[in-house]
């Protein structure tokens, strides 16, 4: 990650002597609640990339996903003597993530967008969004159609809940279980199959509408 922003440039004199990869985030933790900059290294090299992407699913601006990923490895290095291995080490590591991305979309300073026309996860040819909600309807979608389509999409998904957004991120971007979305949003699992099915159903209205005008 580049020496730029918020103060980047975490890397520590240690960085050559880090632990093999082997090593479990746990036991890594544990390191780094002894103050082992080696192990912090270990993680950061570990999540960095993963992160990243997490991070700008939610506000589609690369320098602010890498500020936020970088702010949120440095609670985790403040932190770790608080960190308990109940849950996975990356649940704990998302829900800092998450907590600092929701509060910079709350606080307006970013771009509240996320493409309905990139592929779902990270293969880049994985399905699109946009071809999924466009698969409920009767007939495939024309080239023009589907570029309306997105745009209208992708206005909807601005104006839908904070909670509904967030959900569906997680959801069709990082395809993450449901479980695992309730812990690191700190709600039940029925109330995230009730955000992604109302986003879902708000979404499917704006197709509706598409059709409706055509």
């Amino acid at each position: 990650m580049a020496a730029k922003g918020r103060g980047r440039g975490w890397r520590t004199r240690e960085a050559g002597a880090a632990h093999p990869a082997a090593d479990s985030d746990e036991s890594l933790m544990a390191r780094v609640a002894s103050d082992s900059h080696a192990a912090f290294e270990t993680l950061v090299r570990r999540y960095e990339a993963p992160l990243i992407t997490f991070c700008y699913a939610f506000i589609k601006d690369r320098d602010a996903a890498e500020d936020l990923a970088q702010e949120t490895f440095l609670r985790v290095f403040r932190n770790a003597s608080k960190y308990k291995p109940v849950a996975k080490f990356s649940t704990w590591l998302y829900r800092i993530a998450a907590n600092l991305c929701i509060n910079e979309v709350k606080k307006g300073r970013l771009r509240r967008t996320l493409s309905l026309d990139e592929a779902v996860g990270p293969d880049p040819e994985g399905t699109k969004v946009i071809e999924r909600l466009a698969a409920a309807g009767d007939a495939p979608l024309t080239e023009a159609e589907r570029h309306e389509a997105s745009a209208i999409i992708e206005k909807a998904i601005k104006h839908l809940p904070d909670d509904q957004r967030t959900t569906l991120v997680l959801v069709e971007y990082h395809g993450l279980p449901y479980q695992e979305i309730a812990e690191i949003l700190g709600v039940t699992v029925s109330a995230i199959k009730m955000r992604v099915k109302r986003a879902r159903e708000n979404l499917r209205e704006a197709l509706k509408v598409l059709g409706a005008e055509r």
